[in-house]
C-alpha cells in the first residue's frame, strides 16, 4: 500500500474495475438463494460472491501488513474498504507528523557530506507532499539553510539579501560548493 490512502484506493478502484470484480463495491448483497429464486437471481448472487471474495483478497493482499492486521475481519468487502479507510486515515495522520518533526527538526550533523543532508530533508519533503501536505520548495530551501551550522552564515544571508530564489538544484550546487571551499580552506591552513 502507498502512503497516500487515496492514491492506493484509486488504483484499486481503477484494477478491480478492469478485472471486472467491482461488483460487490457498487452493489448491495442480494438476498439469500430459496428455491424459489429465479435463475438469473442465482446468477446475479453468484457473481456477487464472487465479486466479493475477490475484492477482500485483493483489497487485504495490497495492503501493507500493519495495516491488515489492525483492520476487523469482515464478510463484505464494502465494509472492509470502509474499515481501512478509517484506519489509514489515523496512519496517515500519524506519518505527517512524524515526516513535519523530522523536516523541522533534522540539523546537520558534519558527518554525512552536505549533498547528502539535502537530500534527506528533500526526502521529507517529498513524503509531505505525498500525504498531501504543501510546503512549497521555497519553504524547502529556508528549511535547509537554517538545519546548517554557524559556518554557512555567509549563505544564508547571501540567500537572504538577493531578489532572485533559488531553486533546490541551484541551492545544492552553492551549498556543496561552500562545503567544499570550507574544506580546502580548512585543509590549507593545517
Amino acid at each position: 500500500m502507498r502512503t497516500n490512502y487515496e492514491d492506493w484506493k484509486e488504483s484499486l478502484d481503477l484494477y478491480l474495475v478492469i478485472a471486472n470484480l467491482d461488483l460487490a463495491l457498487r452493489t448491495e448483497k442480494p438476498g439469500a438463494i430459496t428455491d424459489e429464486s429465479t435463475e438469473a437471481q442465482r446468477t446475479f448472487y453468484e457473481k456477487w460472491e464472487h465479486s466479493n471474495r475477490a475484492c477482500l483478497k485483493v483489497i487485504s493482499y495490497t495492503m501493507e501488513k500493519s495495516i491488515r492486521q489492525s483492520i476487523p475481519k469482515s464478510e463484505s468487502a464494502k465494509d472492509y474498504l470502509k474499515f481501512v479507510g478509517e484506519k489509514f486515515t489515523r496512519f496517515d495522520k500519524a506519518k505527517k507528523c512524524e515526516y513535519l518533526s523530522l523536516f523541522d527538526k533534522t540539523k546537520y550533523d558534519g558527518v554525512s557530506g552536505v549533498r547528502e543532508h539535502i537530500m534527506k530533508l528533500t526526502h521529507y519533503y517529498n513524503k509531505l507532499k505525498t500525504l498531501k501536505v504543501e510546503i512549497g520548495e521555497s519553504t524547502l530551501i529556508w528549511r535547509v539553510l537554517e538545519s546548517l551550522p554557524p559556518q554557512f552564515d555567509v549563505m544564508r544571508t547571501s540567500y537572504n539579501t538577493q531578489k532572485i530564489e533559488w531553486t533546490v538544484d541551484e541551492m545544492i550546487a552553492i551549498v556543496t560548493q561552500e562545503e567544499d571551499s570550507m574544506k580546502n580552506a580548512k585543509a590549507q591552513s593545517v
